[in-house]
């Protein structure tokens, strides 16, 4: 007589045991959706008691992975990296795969913290966003062995992995064009850091409408935007538009423009490039380069996929961009205009 082998327990018995439905069992073991502390608890119960292995777990011991995807950002709370995690996030759990988020605000030593989950198999790939140009021997070094996708920014060194990014110079081309087009003639662009690719792209295909164009050193971020716009307007003749390589430079420009006693688009017209929530709310209304976010996010997570499954990534081409035409943008002022140039 052959013994027949134990049936393990189902999330049905689960839910028989602790007196809730399955789609209750299912959203206390996701946390997709809450579940009060009582009932949560009996659930627990029921899994203790029964021995119960989420589906999940199951999977991840049959196929040798963790279903975790790690992502790497320079700042969380800038809004464009903000919404790229969203993004990311999404585009993950569409595929049931978890992401566990690290901010790295620079900080080589927190990058190498999602280095070791890699090495360590806590995660079955990595997207990495840069935010500043240096190279990483350790991110280069495990490129090698392990699934690694480059988002919205290239790193020194890894011209071999995949990157999903943004056509960062269509996008400075797009700005330069709708200032001609209004009129513009005499304009300056708000520089990146220096060395980041995205950041010389857009600078780039705007001097390529405006071969001239009066270049301003930046870093992407508002303090350093409002500094640099501040110390231009206090010398003669001013630009009559201005373009930014990002909107939370952009903003910093108008805030210094303002300070200056000069209107936006009166005075001097301002473009940025991300189109951020805050980009249309702002007054006036920011005209931008609007980048698809949940594009760049849904092709990094795919093309990561693609390389944990063994599978050479399908190439991603550069995701296309588009001009948002909003208030602060207009034709320059006439010649015999009573702007505001500093003497």
């Amino acid at each position: 007589m052959t013994s027949e082998r134990p049936r393990s327990a189902t999330i049905k018995d689960v839910a028989r045991v602790a007196q809730v439905s399955m789609t209750t069992v299912s959203h206390a073991l996701s946390a997709k959706r809450p579940v009060n502390a009582e009932t949560a608890e009996r659930i627990q119960a029921a899994i203790d008691a029964l021995g119960y292995v989420p589906h999940s777990a199951a999977r991840t011991l049959q196929a040798g992975k963790t279903f975790m995807l790690g992502l790497v950002v320079p700042d969380v709370s800038d809004p464009f990296f903000g919404r790229l995690a969203v993004a990311v996030e999404r585009a993950a759990d569409e595929n049931d795969y978890g992401v566990v988020l690290s901010s790295s605000n620079g900080a080589p030593a927190r990058d190498a913290r999602y280095f070791n989950l890699l090495r360590s198999r806590s995660i079955d790939g990595l997207i990495y966003v840069a935010g500043a140009l240096r190279r990483d021997n350790q991110l280069a070094e495990l490129a090698r062995s392990f699934p690694i996708v480059l988002a919205d920014e290239w790193v020194e060194g890894l011209d071999g992995i995949p990157l999903v990014a943004s056509d960062n110079r269509e996008g400075g081309r797009l700005a330069g064009e709708h200032l001609r087009d209004l009129g513009h003639r005499s304009v300056a662009v708000l520089a990146g850091p220096r060395g980041l690719r995205s950041a010389e792209e857009r600078v780039a295909g705007f001097c390529a409408v405006f071969p001239h164009a009066e270049v301003l050193s930046g870093d992407f971020s508002e303090e350093t935007a409002f500094s640099r716009t501040a110390e231009r307007a206090a010398r003669h003749p001013l630009p009559t538009a201005i373009f930014a390589s990002n909107d939370l430079a952009a903003f910093g420009v108008v805030d210094a423009l303002g300070a200056a006693g000069l209107a936006v688009p009166t005075d001097v017209s301002v473009v940025g490039f991300d189109d951020v929530a805050l980009a249309r709310r702002i007054s006036p209304a920011l005209t931008t380069v609007r980048q698809d976010v949940d594009e760049i996010g849904r092709q990094a997570v795919q093309t990561l996929l693609e390389l944990v499954a063994g599978d050479a990534p399908s190439p991603v081409p550069p995701c296309p961009v588009e001009l948002v035409v909003r208030a602060s943008t207009a034709p320059p002022p006439p010649p015999s205009s009573t702007r505001k140039d500093r003497p």
